[in-house]
């Protein structure tokens, strides 16, 4: 009886990434009714200028790509005892409590990717953002199919990452640089 021959999993695929520099950053800030309650939503588009994709995509170097960072809270109709001033709503409730990375989209144009985070990130993040402290993004996300993929990670840093990356490998502990990651830790090895 001849052995029948398995067929392997195919590897998954290693994450694509993209390095932006931030050129401009815009800020919008929206409340309304919803529900029975108030809700309100802050937004923060950073337009960005790829320098480099891996794997290299030729077509979208140079190209223009917008990180947009968004916090939303939600604030009940609930008369509460504990506020002393009117109106009494109750207290806000960040949505959501932890990081939501949404998808990659690319089109002959450029691209965009977009995240909500905790409040206490969005505003730190918001705050370096405007001041031109943070000048880097980069972005890791699943092969794109039809000019979409999953965003995996953003990570915001005031050098390119391949830098800190050089300063820390020659340090014999793990150093923690200034910026900001959403897909893991800060230590870099």
């Amino acid at each position: 009886m001849a052995k029948k021959e398995r067929k392997r999993k195919p590897l998954p695929e290693p994450d694509h990434r993209l390095l932006a520099t931030v050129k401009s950053v815009t800020v919008s800030y929206y409340v309304g009714n919803h529900g029975n309650g108030v809700s309100d939503e802050a937004i923060t588009d950073v337009l960005c200028a790829i320098v480099t994709m891996t794997p290299n995509i030729p077509k979208h170097v140079g190209k223009e790509v917008t990180c947009s960072l968004m916090c939303s809270r939600q604030y009940g109709r609930v008369d509460d005892p504990e506020e002393k001033r009117w109106p009494r709503f109750g207290k806000g409730q960040t949505v959501p409590e932890r990081p939501f990375l949404l998808n990659m989209r690319f089109d002959k144009d450029g691209g965009s990717f977009s995240a909500y985070l905790p409040e206490a990130a969005y505003w730190a993040l918001q705050a370096d953002l405007k001041s031109g402290w943070l000048k880097f993004i980069e972005a890791s996300f699943t092969r794109p199919r039809r000019g979409y993929g999953n965003l995996t990670g953003i990570n915001f840093s005031e050098i390119p990452p391949e830098e800190v990356l050089t300063v820390s490998a020659s340090i014999d502990r793990p150093s923690l640089h200034r910026g900001a990651a959403l897909r893991g830790p800060l230590w870099t090895h």
